[in-house]
């Protein structure tokens, strides 16, 4: 268990030991395959729950946030590898091979479900995307989505704990002929795929901190660290500059902060992506002396667009926020307790997608913050409607860890099940420009560091198949386990 459960910290960044992956699972899957189903869920909890706040232990970063916070989080969505491990240890007492397909086929199901829950969604860190600096192995993510690379890495994890257990070299062979056909496939397409139109993008990371949105002077500041910067992007001649999240705050009702970006756009000559905070008042407002009237505050987070010659496009609004951060989920009538849930930002979500032209005819594709961690959210986002996502972040609340490097690697798999290149504007870092196969063009040198970043980016107009027909996998994998289910029942009567 304790193996299992440093081995799932170690695959993701800070340390990014990708490798460890490929095994990480095989004493759990010992462990269940010699005990009985109760046994190997208390041990499937017990890892499931240490490796979680192993992963997140920046979560401490976040003002307010305590340990009996994590806790509940952590043992919650333990419950998803306690339950496989529960059902592994009822299912595979023998049939070696029909296992290494159960096995991996349940863990792509329960994640499946860990990412469709409602408010209780969740997938910041899936075995998949501890692949993301090997785009030979992502490439499969363009037809299964991220959930085939899921269940490669589980399909070797078993193969190689039913070899130590049983001596299944048969089952062990045919798992190494699927991965390598599957690593070859990504090989062929890395580098026999035509060579698309390309177009130069830049980014803007400014590493505005957030003592510096307290106070007017500090705002002005960062506004002009902005402008400074976004001269500097301009001097590559990029066709498309993009700034992070929440850079500029109230653009619509500050008409002179709105002047000064459609100039920025034109002096740059290039087009122009803001991510900007919009409070609105609601409600009659209640008198507090002085003559001064308070009113309830909502927020939008929004994506803004201008172009060199002058014109706008309707902002993007936001459209999953998170929950209990930007709003309180089942409220009314669930009460939350102040201990428990401090008071959110009363965010108010988006109702469409937005697609932003560019002047040669290509069509952008905003998401902000953690929208990038849902594959057939993004989906629908680029069906029809784009060539390129950005991805407008702000993980300020963080601080110096590894939480934004955790949360880029969702983009680099977005980037290559819908073959598109994602642009990550990032306000403190670092922030990344990814091709549509996956691999990074440009990284900014680190975290709290202003810089800029700019790469030729592949455009290619074609649609993959997980574009085109979504989270099918999944479905294919839980329609497998039917059978199974069925066989294994039948055999134990």
């Amino acid at each position: 268990m304790a193996l299992s459960a440093l081995s799932l910290i170690l695959i993701f960044p800070d340390l990014n030991q990708a490798w460890l992956a490929w095994i990480a699972l095989i004493p759990l899957l010992i462990v269940s395959l010699t005990s009985r189903p109760a046994g190997a869920f208390g041990w499937g909890l017990l890892a499931g729950t240490a490796s979680l706040l192993g992963i997140f232990s920046w979560i401490y970063q976040v003002p307010g946030f305590r340990f009996y916070h994590a806790l509940p989080l952590a043992l919650f969505y333990g419950l998803f590898p306690a339950v496989w491990c529960a059902v592994i240890s009822w299912f595979g007492k023998r049939d070696s091979c029909l296992l290494s397909l159960f096995a991996p086929a349940l863990w792509v199901t329960l994640g499946f479900l860990q990412n469709h829950m409602g408010f209780l969604s969740f997938s910041w860190t899936t075995l998949a995307r501890s692949q993301h600096a090997h785009p030979v192995l992502l490439q499969i993510a363009s037809v299964t989505g991220e959930y085939g690379v899921t269940f490669l890495i589980v399909l070797a994890n078993t193969a190689l704990a039913l070899l130590i257990l049983r001596r299944a070299w048969q089952t062990a062979v045919a798992a190494g002929i699927v991965i390598g056909l599957c690593v070859g496939w990504g090989a062929y397409r890395l580098n026999h795929s035509p060579r698309p139109p390309t177009i130069r993008v830049a980014v803007v990371q400014p590493a505005i901190l957030l003592k510096e949105r307290k106070t007017a002077e500090s705002r002005a500041a960062a506004r002009r660290r902005l402008e400074t910067l976004t001269y500097q992007a301009a001097q590559s001649r990029p066709a498309l500059i993009v700034w992070p999240e929440t850079a500029i705050r109230d653009l619509k009702r500050h008409p002179e902060l709105v002047a000064w970006l459609k100039e920025l756009a034109t002096e740059t000559h290039a087009a122009l992506i803001v991510g900007a905070s919009e409070f609105l008042k609601f409600g009659r407002g209640k008198p507090v002396g002085n003559g001064r009237i308070r009113y309830k505050l909502r927020q939008y987070n929004a994506a803004w667009f201008f172009t060199p010659s002058g014109h706008t496009s309707p902002p993007y609004h936001k459209r999953l926020l998170v929950p209990f951060g930007e709003y309180l989920p089942l409220s009314p009538p669930v009460s939350w307790p102040k201990w428990l849930v401090p008071a959110p930002i009363r965010g108010l979500a988006g109702k469409a997608y937005r697609a932003f032209p560019l002047e040669d005819g290509l069509l952008v594709t905003p998401i902000i913050c953690w929208e990038n961690l849902f594959p057939d959210f993004v989906r629908e986002a680029v069906k029809d409607r784009a060539d390129m996502v950005v991805h407008l972040v702000n993980d300020n609340w963080f601080g110096p860890t590894a939480a934004p490097y955790q949360h880029n690697m969702a983009s680099v798999l977005r980037a290559v099940e819908n073959r598109l290149p994602i642009i990550v504007a990032s306000n403190t870092g670092p922030s990344e420009i990814i091709g549509p196969d996956g691999r990074v063009l440009a990284r900014a040198p680190g975290t709290f560091r202003p810089c800029v970043i700019a790469a030729e980016v592949p455009v290619p107009k074609t649609r993959t198949l997980f574009t085109r027909y979504g989270e099918i996998f999944p479905l294919l994998c839980f329609l497998l386990l039917i059978p199974l289910l069925y066989y294994r029942a039948k055999k134990r009567r």
